[in-house]
């Protein structure tokens, strides 16, 4: 273990040529940032595969930096982390979720990684960052995290922030500039200025014996033309200027497709209208192919609004304009749309995939969820999600239906959508997921069924506390407590005092006692004084401290008078388990 520096030193000077190009550096910092969010999206389900894909990318962008260095030493500002006295990843706000801020606010200023870092402790670090992120004042702060866990490829130095005299600024205000010797910069321009008046002193000025020059061979003046009979003042010409802007920024795509349209609209000839949706037809693809997609919604739209305007349509016909959006719809044909996008160098602009996929119909949500987890390009992903939403919200119906959908990739993401959403009415469909679904099925449910949080939503949950799967059992006893679900207290009391727990780790018996004594009160005290303080017995055999330790918690989730007169009683036992399980009870316990 590295034991730590309070002072930050032997820093690289910023004019030292760094050994290797710092893009390495910064392809792997960006990557880090990337693996930590991941990580605290998924942060119950690390078996997730897009939060694994995350972690392997990388530990594999730490390859090329080993082949180069045995270790990176980064300095740590409040909005940036420095290699070689350069900028090597940057926030330039102070938000919680920064990796500079979350690193300086604690008194970090120096972070060296060395080689093995990401194979042996990197999901150590990735444990440490969203704790201090999301830390309340009386939890443990960065340096103690680290510390805890004796970091063998992990060095770092720190300041105390809680001294005045500490050097919490590392560098001057970015971007401010000192004037020299306290003056002004000169105003550039000043030499085109007096060449443009040598010049005019040259073509219109007066010559060597006062008198002006008249006439001067190869001169032309503006003056000549001021009083011409076809001469524009500035207003005429700003008005064409503006108007040849106007000329030349004129979509002729939507033009072309709006004379399409209201040849539609207003030719009632059935031969005309069908011509008409051929040439739409062709267009569409021609649009598709050719990325304007922006095009491509304008016609959907416009489409519908023209039938609501046409008198005297055919049902065919009516139904070949309307089916556009829908047959943009169908797997077969987004499918390709989707690929053809994630596998672009560049992506159209946020804005015109927004308003194309704002056209598409409910039909589309399982082609877009089951692409959501396979997208490879990083500025197609918030689009789909964007979509996804949006279609989710007007079609509610379509969501729930694809929680039962056989794919499990589309399922999978309907259920999630429908805990984001917060949607009741999924809760039937996930209930029957909780009992014949696979297991990453089974974990998502669990944790929509804590969002959505009512009491059909916890009713289901509460079957999962004697599920067959541990980590089943644990989560859901944790949402519970939070949720102080009381109809759970007598599953909850079945357990604690039946002889399954036994056999249990530690975290399955704390989280079963967490949630008996947030929901049992002062019922429960006699169950937990006798666990903790009793001298004999069967079940709480005083040679059992594990057992003990939990039922201290659970009195410390109690937090009656009786309860911490319970705890008050163990504060001087002799088992170091129980006596600081009662001591953290007697501190964060309290009246309910």
């Amino acid at each position: 273990m590295t034991v730590p520096t309070a002072a930050v030193s032997g820093q690289e000077p910023d004019d030292l040529e760094p050994p290797f190009s710092p893009q390495l550096v910064a392809e792997m910092l960006r990557q880090l940032d990337k693996t930590i969010r991941a990580h605290l999206l998924y942060l119950n389900n690390h078996n997730n595969p897009s939060y694994q894909r995350s972690l392997e990318q990388a530990r594999a962008v730490f390859a090329p930096l080993w082949e180069e260095t045995e270790s990176v030493r980064l300095e740590v500002t409040d909005t940036a982390l420095q290699w070689y006295g350069q900028k090597v990843f940057e926030e330039p706000e102070k938000a919680s979720d920064s990796l500079p801020w979350t690193l300086f606010k604690d008194g970090l200023r120096e972070l060296t990684l060395l080689r093995g870092f990401e194979a042996k402790e990197i999901s150590s670090f990735l444990d440490i960052i969203p704790k201090v992120r999301h830390a309340l004042p009386n939890q443990d702060d960065l340096l103690t995290l680290l510390w805890e866990q004796e970091f063998t490829t992990l060095q770092y130095r720190y300041v105390d922030v809680s001294d005045e005299s500490a050097p919490l600024e590392s560098s001057p205000e970015p971007g401010k500039w000192p004037r020299v010797n306290g003056a002004a910069t000169e105003e550039p321009g000043e030499a085109i200025r007096e060449a443009r008046a040598e010049a005019e002193a040259q073509s219109g000025g007066e010559s060597g014996d006062g008198a002006p020059e008249q006439g001067r061979s190869g001169i032309v003046r503006m003056d000549d033309f001021d009083t011409t009979l076809y001469f524009l003042d500035d207003k005429e010409v700003e008005y064409l200027r503006q108007e040849t802007l106007r000329e030349y920024a004129t979509d002729l795509r939507r033009a072309v497709l709006d004379s399409l349209l209201d040849i539609f609209e207003f030719q009632l000839d059935p031969l005309v209208r069908a011509e008409v949706l051929s040439h739409l037809e062709v267009l569409m693809l021609h649009l598709l192919s050719a990325g304007q997609f922006a095009a491509v919604a304008y016609l959907l739209r416009e489409a519908t609004q023209t039938l609501e305007r046409a008198r005297d349509v055919q049902p065919e016909t009516k139904e070949r304009l309307a089916s556009l959006a829908a047959r943009l719809s169908e797997p077969a044909a987004l499918g390709q749309l989707l690929e053809a996008m994630d596998a672009a160098p560049v992506l159209p602009s946020a804005a015109e995939l927004n308003e194309l996929f704002g056209q598409l119909r409910p039909t589309a949500l399982s082609t877009i969820l089951s692409w959501l987890p396979r997208a490879q390009n990083p500025g197609l992903r918030p689009l789909l999600e964007g979509a996804a939403s949006r279609i989710a919200e007007s079609a509610t119906g379509e969501l729930v239906k694809l929680i039962a959908d056989p794919t499990h990739d589309v399922a999978l993401e309907a259920i999630r959508r429908c805990g984001a959403m917060r949607t009741a009415a999924g809760v039937p469909a996930m209930a029957r997921i909780l009992e014949h679904g696979d297991r990453e099925l089974r974990l998502a449910v669990l944790s929509a069924l804590g969002v959505i949080a009512s009491p059909g939503a916890l009713q289901a949950m509460e079957k999962a506390l004697a599920d067959p799967d541990r980590d089943l059992r644990v989560q859901a006893a944790r949402t519970l407590m939070a949720r102080q679900y009381r109809p759970a207290l007598q599953r909850a009391e079945a357990a604690v005092k039946g002889k399954e727990l036994r056999d249990a780790d530690r975290t399955e018996r704390l989280a079963f006692f967490e949630l008996y004594g947030s929901l049992c009160g002062e019922g429960g005290v006699s169950f937990l004084d006798g666990l903790l303080n009793a001298k004999g017995g069967i079940f709480a055999r005083k040679e059992d401290p594990e057992l003990r330790a939990v039922a201290a918690v659970a009195l410390g989730r109690v937090g009656t008078a009786s309860a911490r007169e319970s705890l008050q009683r163990a504060e001087g036992d002799k088992d170091v388990i129980v006596r600081n399980a009662v001591s953290r009870a007697l501190r964060g316990g309290g009246s309910q």
